[in-house]
């Protein structure tokens, strides 16, 4: 992802050939890093357990404490705008999905990437699509139709089945997810290309709501929600299917023939932080390739770099098929930034009043 108008087409095909390109060689390591801390802005759950797992080792061996500001995404974008004219931010490091990172980089509050490369060697073995000029990306995936095996024998192949009568209060999603989730149930409605608008994901959302479906305030508690049995359906990232149903749960996953959305997770560094060096090179260890690899085994989310040593079993489960990639809808991401206020206004105030 080079822009918000770059077809995210190539983006795409790397996921299915991970791995296979050529290693480029390693820019030269330049740590910048004198101890201290660096916080880092995340949603928590399982994913900031893994950072402090994998990532915060890497730090902690070059005398940099990990700290984490855990929350969800708006309040993270707040915190990042209201304190622009800081000299001394809160956050050293914040972590967005590929939407948000690009509407905070409009503000102005992020350091150029270009201009610190090379304070992150390990930069040089990211895929070409996925680059930006304000952020890393650490891992991808895609969206997918969750479903419990016990009460689908057979998957459903539609994102319609949420609307069904007969699973009324049975569709539960995460309210972290408010724009993705809005973006996958009206992809297969939005007009053919890149999906522009939120307004066929606010169509559905309204048809649905009349089904009485669940908001839970995280992912985790969507997988919770699946293994007592409130829900059967939800929209979810692959890489979070593969993590419940690898650790139990009774849920598979299907791309329904309506399509699906991509996302990347991205890093970036905030202009005014306080121990830059040491965000900077928690960026590097970000895409430190054998803590890739970790990620996608634990997690199920495909690595960003050319150099991760990937196997062919892993590369399958974490990738995707030639055909699930032909049902994976790009999206423009400056159309829907300039939108996404108003349909987060409809989220809060009128989706989730009442549920």
């Amino acid at each position: 992802m080079t822009s918000n108008n770059t077809d995210r087409r190539d983006f795409l095909k790397a996921a299915a050939g991970l791995g296979l390109a050529t290693t480029l060689p390693m820019i030269p390591g330049l740590s910048r890093a004198a101890g201290g801390s660096v916080v880092v802005g995340t949603w928590g759950g399982d994913y900031e357990n893994l950072l402090q797992q994998i990532i915060s080792p890497i730090l902690k061996k070059q005398g940099v404490d990990v700290v984490f500001d855990t929350g969800n995404s708006e309040p993270r974008i707040t915190k990042l705008r209201a304190e622009k004219n800081s000299r001394r931010g809160s956050m050293d490091v914040p972590l967005l999905s590929d939407l948000d990172m690009y509407q905070v980089s409009l503000s102005d509050v992020l350091a150029p990437i270009k201009d610190n490369a090379q304070h992150i060697p390990n930069l040089v073995n990211v895929y070409d699509q996925f680059r930006t000029p304000y952020s890393i990306p650490h891992i991808f995936s895609a969206m997918v139709l969750v479903y419990s095996t016990k009460k689908f024998p057979t998957p459903p192949t539609s994102i319609d089945v949420m609307l069904d009568p007969k699973n009324k209060g049975g569709t539960g999603f995460s309210d972290i997810l408010f724009s993705p989730n809005a973006l996958f149930v009206g992809a297969g409605a939005s007009p053919a290309g890149r999906i522009k608008s939120f307004q066929p994901g606010i169509d559905f959302l309204k048809k649905l709501k009349k089904n009485a479906p669940h908001v839970y305030p995280s992912n985790e508690a969507v997988a919770a929600a699946f293994k007592s049995g409130e829900i059967w359906i939800s929209a979810m990232w692959k890489a979070r299917a593969l993590q419940w149903r690898d650790a139990g749960l009774p849920v598979d996953f299907v791309m329904p023939k309506e399509g699906s959305i991509p996302v990347t997770f991205e890093a970036a560094v905030a202009k005014n932080s306080r121990n830059k060096g040491a965000a900077w090179d928690y960026l590097n260890a970000m895409l430190d390739p054998m803590g890739q690899v970790q990620f996608a085994k634990a997690m199920g989310y495909a690595p960003t770099v050319r150099n991760a040593p990937m196997s062919d079993e892993l590369r399958k489960r974490v990738g995707f098929t030639e055909d699930e990639l032909k049902t994976l809808r790009p999206y423009d991401l400056a159309a829907l930034n300039a939108a996404k206020s108003d349909y987060l206004d409809f989220w809060n105030k009128s989706f989730k009043v009442g549920l």
